[in-house]
């Protein structure tokens, strides 16, 4: 077994490699969350909706459970898109956590590197990044959502497509204190920048 060494950071589980194929080890503590989402159906309505990349339990035990996801011939990452991909992504992000909210649920996190480009349209990839919402309980992924999208795409857009790339340096998203930096004064008198960026 070859664990993926982007795939540390999450308590609920993570990616490794066997006899060629990428599988997804989920821990015992997320095991609640999972069943959940699964018994409600949300995996199957991100299926069909092909927001999500599908996956099959190839294995279920005391202290671990095992899916396969659809495998992809290659991954694409945020610092190789394009603008429009990129926006995309962001779209997608945000569909998907609308979606959720409307379902009782809630993305726990944003980042850019949950999405890839599959036939040609962006597709989710982190099983594990669903989580139950709580009653009046702000979006966890906001913050993460301005830094690795809305900055780098509000700076690609007003200083041109460089700052598409930062993330290939910055795995944590772009520093919303260094992007309101770069934006004129002007930008503050937008409602959405403001609260998003300079707050």
């Amino acid at each position: 077994m070859l664990r993926h060494p982007a795939s540390y950071r999450d308590p609920s589980g993570y990616i490794f490699k066997q006899e060629g194929e990428y599988l997804r080890h989920i821990n015992q503590p997320y095991f609640i969350e999972y069943n959940t989402i699964k018994n409600n159906g949300i995996y199957e309505q991100l299926w069909n909706k092909n927001w999500l990349i599908k996956h099959e339990e190839i294995s279920v035990s005391e202290d671990k459970i095992i899916l396969r996801p659809d495998q992809l011939d290659f991954i694409t990452y945020p610092y190789e898109w394009s603008f429009t991909a990129y926006k995309h992504a962001a779209q997608l992000t945000l569909r998907i956590q609308l979606f959720l909210l409307e379902n009782g649920f809630s993305l726990k996190d944003a980042s850019a590197f949950n999405i890839t480009f599959h036939k040609g349209k962006a597709i989710f990839i982190d099983t594990l990044s669903i989580e139950r919402y709580r009653d009046n309980e702000p979006w966890k992924g906001l913050k993460q959502f301005n830094e690795h999208f809305f900055a780098p795409l509000l700076l690609a857009q007003r200083h041109g497509s460089y700052y598409l790339k930062s993330l290939q340096h910055r795995i944590n998203g772009f520093p919303l204190d260094e992007a309101s930096k770069l934006l004129s004064w002007k930008s503050k008198l937008s409602p959405t920048i403001y609260s998003h960026i300079h707050f």
